[in-house]
């Protein structure tokens, strides 16, 4: 299964260089508990890291640091993972394994921010598969029944 088709396709993001309380405004406002860090080429925006709730939270208020006097790029997070939206299923929760991450954001061909995919998502998927497995196996009894009818 391809990326695009379970992709979430609006991404919160914050700029590289806006503040962390301007990152926490935008998780409010959006509901997430994280944003992708962009920079700006023009109209795009390049993917260049991911800042969580949970970054901003033991970086300044652990320790009474005002979250609006630090950058975003101080504190988001340095290894980056990223997926191509053409990219496999099994591909992108491999990287979430190898990496111990929830989310994976999604670039086109030209590097683009073009959606993310977290384990959400690759849930929701298995638990499609699971249940087309009993219904086949559903099906099965119930042919097998039409075969062979039971004699009483």
């Amino acid at each position: 299964m391809i990326l695009d088709k379970i992709a979430n396709k609006k991404v919160a993001t914050v700029l590289q260089t806006a503040n962390l309380q301007d990152a926490a405004k935008v998780m409010r406002d959006q509901h997430v508990g994280s944003v992708v860090v962009v920079k700006k080429e023009g109209i795009r925006e390049l993917p260049v890291g991911i800042i969580t709730d949970r970054d901003i939270v033991v970086s300044t208020s652990a320790f009474g640091i005002p979250p609006d006097s630090v950058l975003v790029r101080d504190v988001m997070s340095a290894s980056f993972v990223c997926a191509k939206i053409s990219d496999g299923f099994y591909r992108v929760l491999n990287l979430m394994k190898e990496h111990g991450i929830k989310r994976v954001p999604l670039v086109d061909s030209e590097g683009v921010l073009a959606g993310m995919v977290s384990t959400h998502e690759l849930i929701a998927v298995l638990s499609d598969e699971l249940n087309t497995v009993v219904k086949v196996t559903d099906r099965q009894h119930e042919v097998e029944g039409e075969r062979r009818p039971r004699l009483i």
